[in-house]
């Protein structure tokens, strides 16, 4: 009889104190019962590990390291040591809706064919309820199109199938101390599993200065550039692209708009390239895929205009030959990217 819980929590955490209660409560106190809950201590020098240890509750496995290790090494070590169905993310600066897992394992159930789940979340500051809600694509060509040109899938929402995982061989890579799960993502889409996102938020996300994806954005940035690089090469979706096609790219998926017009005309070639590769179709929908890719260019141009050093590369975006893929701005965008345009020079 197999008496392993159908979840397993994963959490990992170094100096937490502040937040940490908070996050732990979240998940102890979840409608659905059977998970364990396993927490990787990263040699935490505040009262982490005395919060912890205060907790009486056998779902909790304390998992002490003796030496810092990392994020991406203890969810690593956590995915291989689970013997559950499912294992779940958690950060612990964030607090879990009461129903998150038994409304994220029931729909694992129903829908057999998705390997990862995750949800919209609510951001806030101070406390739940504070922030914006950040909806996230939900169907899987969608997710996929999206995490080739930006991100999705936040990392502390998601299930994961756990077979899958073992049956592709797949895991986190301790190579990336930072954009671990994109990484992982882009590899799900080269063996071609499936996503989901759930419409609904089930998480709390907190926004402070202290996170990871605000204390280390540039090196987040730049192991996610190295990912999508990796997941390039592996899949000859560049064949034919220049480095310079696809450093722009790269770095506009990086969320850095293109500052000159020959950037703008390289983010073009290098679209067409990959949309004409015949391998396309193996990993994206490539009608999504370039509607995504056009709307980032042109759409971007409508914010990016306020800054001087985006004007002249704004102005080539809204006239590129991709703006066939995206809807036609209605007549008061036009006028307010204009009037940005006049204020650009003042």
């Amino acid at each position: 009889m197999n008496t392993n819980p159908r979840i397993t929590v994963l959490m990992s955490v170094y100096n937490g104190e502040k937040f940490l209660r908070e996050a732990i409560d979240s998940i102890l106190n979840q409608t659905y019962k059977d998970f364990e809950f396993v927490i990787y201590d990263d040699c935490s020098t505040d009262n982490t590990a005395g919060i912890i240890k205060n907790y009486d509750d056998s779902r909790i496995v304390y998992r002490p390291n003796k030496v810092n290790r990392g994020l991406t090494w203890n969810l690593a070590d956590g995915v291989s040591r689970s013997q559950s169905d499912y294992i779940a993310r958690m950060d612990a600066d964030d607090i879990a809706y009461p129903e998150r897992l038994q409304k994220q394992i029931e729909w694992m159930d129903a829908h057999q064919e998705i390997t990862i789940l995750g949800t919209s979340v609510s951001y806030f500051a101070h406390k739940p309820g504070d922030g914006i809600l950040a909806r996230q694509p939900e169907n899987d060509a969608i997710i996929k199109a999206t995490l080739f040109i930006s991100f999705t899938l936040m990392h502390p929402t998601i299930m994961i199938r756990s077979v899958d995982l073992k049956r592709h061989n797949l895991n986190y890579n301790p190579d990336y101390r930072c954009s671990q799960d994109h990484a992982l993502y882009l590899d799900c889409i080269y063996e071609g599993l499936k996503f989901e996102n759930m419409s609904e938020p089930l998480l709390y996300m907190r926004s402070h200065a202290g996170s990871i994806s605000r204390a280390k954005h540039g090196f987040q940035q730049e192991c996610s550039q190295r990912a999508r690089l990796i997941f390039l090469e592996k899949t000859n979706l560049i064949d034919g692209c220049t480095d310079f096609e696809i450093e722009t790219y790269n770095t506009f998926a990086s969320g850095y708009y293109p500052e000159t017009e020959e950037m703008v005309r390289a983010y073009e070639s290098f679209t067409f390239k990959v949309i004409q590769n015949p391998k396309i179709t193996s990993y994206f929908n490539k009608e999504i895929l370039i509607k995504l890719m056009a709307e980032k260019l042109c759409n971007g141009a409508y914010q990016a205009i306020e800054e001087k050093k985006y004007r002249k590369s704004s102005l080539v975006a809204i006239n590129s030959e991709l703006k066939v893929y995206i809807s036609q701005w209605p007549m008061d965008q036009k006028i307010k990217f204009f009037i940005k345009l006049l204020k650009s020079y003042l």
